[in-house]
């Protein structure tokens, strides 16, 4: 049922006629509630129901297809997700405590009330005036070419949210028009605003639109939060426009976007994607080859070309970021280079040229093949204990690090060795050694020659595979075993305010990132994993 509900002319309460410029219902104390309750992420916000159904309809089955960004948060996600994210929550006590989270039955609505409303209405009760009529979702979207908005509050209670809401703008005296809809009141600036998005609804959804359903059939389950943007209409903002520069087209590209922040046994995960900006696809970290022991690890496919595509394009940057340095500074790291003197133009090049003479290097030609296909930094789980006692760069061989790089063999091996030159001029005694695919630069040969073994075991770990399960897939990845760090640190005797926060932090598992690609998407996940319980 659609019902327009015109604000009464009562001199306290607001009108639905257009605001005066400037003013809109952002400033509202309900949009507070709406972006307080998205952008908090759901921290706690979902320990508060018993009650395990999540079903009925979501924001965007009342947002209009024109609809362009949407962001949604819901209180009542499924059974599993409610359960699981508690669990994880009450592993931080001080967390919990600070959220105000207490119990599974309480309910975070009034949480949020307390934090955002209460200081700006003290006359509001949660209990009274809000409680009776507010649902479990919470939605916003907006067209970016219009500048058109809508909030989408779901409504237990149609009659009681109405003297609610009104009470609501009251309190912070802002204008608003409102409309129901499937169980939600439909909220903007003005009620033409509103009365125009319902007619948009009418003809057609959010959820009918071809991009939104495809992008959230790819990303799974939306979870506790979800938001969508039309990537294409993004691009065309002038102030983005303008900061992208030549990269506007590319970015345009991927068309659209969608993100969802879930939990997923042990572990909460944030999972984004996009459409895809090339038909290339970079070749696979190899993440889950490197050695068992790895504790560490980031690699980066597919680089190489990029950099030294864009390579021209940072040095303008550079050169024209030499001039606004600070005052008084004559030259730069001893270059003899006037940051001010830019009448040739050549400011920034001739600080590169600087570093090239200096260290022997060539730019961009190293970075190419420093980057190649894939570059990967691993670090092992030896002497790491002893690392808060070294005393100097040369401590630094008992440590198991590895630079890998698959790249042209003859060109990456000459690299490493400059490098491991360059290192010990100041110290630090690095291995050099050329691998079936590249080379490898250490700090000892034992870590050489493990990395350059493509048998590891890494994958094998559940540790592992729970924080990256998509490895094999991967053209991009970050791995941190949280625990085995901990572990490390906690046997170095560290000072006591040290140890406490090592205790603290010794619920986390491990951190994981991957970018992986399918045929039409970009899939960048984060995943943060707590350690086993009993």
């Amino acid at each position: 049922m659609t019902e327009h509900i015109p604000p009464p002319p009562s001199p306290e309460a607001p009108t639905a006629e257009q605001p005066p410029a400037g003013r809109n219902v952002k400033g509202a104390v309900v949009g507070g509630v709406a972006v307080a309750a998205v952008l908090a992420g759901g921290l706690g916000a979902f320990a508060a129901y018993q009650k395990l159904d999540g079903g009925g309809p979501q924001p965007h089955d009342v947002m209009p297809a024109s609809t362009q960004a949407y962001a949604r948060i819901d209180l009542d996600p499924s059974a599993s997700q409610k359960i699981e994210l508690f669990k994880l929550i009450r592993r931080f006590p001080d967390v919990a405590d600070d959220i105000g989270i207490q119990s599974a039955d309480q309910d975070v609505r009034e949480l949020i009330f307390d934090e955002v409303l209460s200081p700006d209405c003290p006359d509001i009760d949660y209990a009274d005036d809000v409680e009776p009529w507010l649902g479990s979702r919470i939605g916003i979207g907006g067209n970016i070419e219009d500048e058109t908005f809508q909030i989408a509050l779901q409504t237990t209670d149609e009659k009681a949210s109405r003297a609610g809401i009104k009470k609501l703008f009251a309190c912070s005296d802002e204008e608003y028009g409102i409309a129901y809809l499937d169980g939600y009141a439909i909220l903007s600036d003005s009620q033409q605003a509103v009365d125009a998005a319902i007619t948009a609804t009418k003809k057609g959804t959010l959820a009918d639109k071809k991009e939104f359903v495809d992008d959230f059939d790819a990303l799974g389950d939306q979870g506790i939060a979800s938001a969508w943007v039309d990537i294409k209409a993004l691009a065309k903002v002038p102030e983005l426009a303008d900061t992208l520069g030549e990269q506007a087209d590319t970015f345009a590209k991927a068309g659209s976007g969608a993100t969802t922040l879930r939990v997923d046994g042990n572990a909460l995960e944030l999972v984004a994607l996009s459409g895809r900006t090339s038909d290339e696809k970079p070749s696979r970290t190899g993440l889950g080859t490197l050695p068992r022991d790895t504790i560490a690890a980031l690699s980066v496919s597919g680089a190489g070309d990029q950099v030294g595509e864009s390579f021209n394009s940072f040095v303008q940057e550079l050169d024209g970021g030499l001039g606004s340095l600070v005052p008084g500074v004559d030259d730069l790291t001893g270059a003899g280079i006037d940051p001010y003197d830019d009448s040739s133009g050549d400011g920034a090049q001739d600080f590169i040229d600087e570093i090239e003479r200096d260290t022997g290097l060539r730019l961009p030609e190293d970075l190419e093949t420093l980057f190649g296909d894939n570059l990967t930094l691993a670090v092992g789980s030896r002497n790491v204990e002893q690392l808060p006692t070294f005393g100097g760069p040369d401590d630094l061989s008992t440590l198991d690090v590895a630079l890998s790089l698959t790249s042209d063999p003859t060109k990456a091996l000459d690299l490493v060795q400059r490098l491991a030159d360059l290192a010990a001029d100041v110290g630090t005694p690095l291995v050099a050694a050329p691998t079936d695919r590249g080379a490898v630069l250490a700090t000892n040969q034992d870590a050489a020659d493990a990395v350059s073994d493509p048998d590891g075991t890494l994958g094998d770990r559940d540790t592992f595979s729970e924080v990256v399960p998509d490895a094999e897939d991967s053209s991009g990845g970050l791995f941190v075993d949280i625990g085995a760090i901990i572990d490390a640190l906690q046997k170095a005797d560290p000072p006591e305010d040290v140890a406490k926060g090592l205790e603290e932090a010794s619920e986390l598992s491990a951190f994981g990132l991957s970018v992986a690609n399918d045929d039409d998407h970009s899939i960048v996940r984060l995943r943060l994993a707590l350690t086993e319980k009993d």
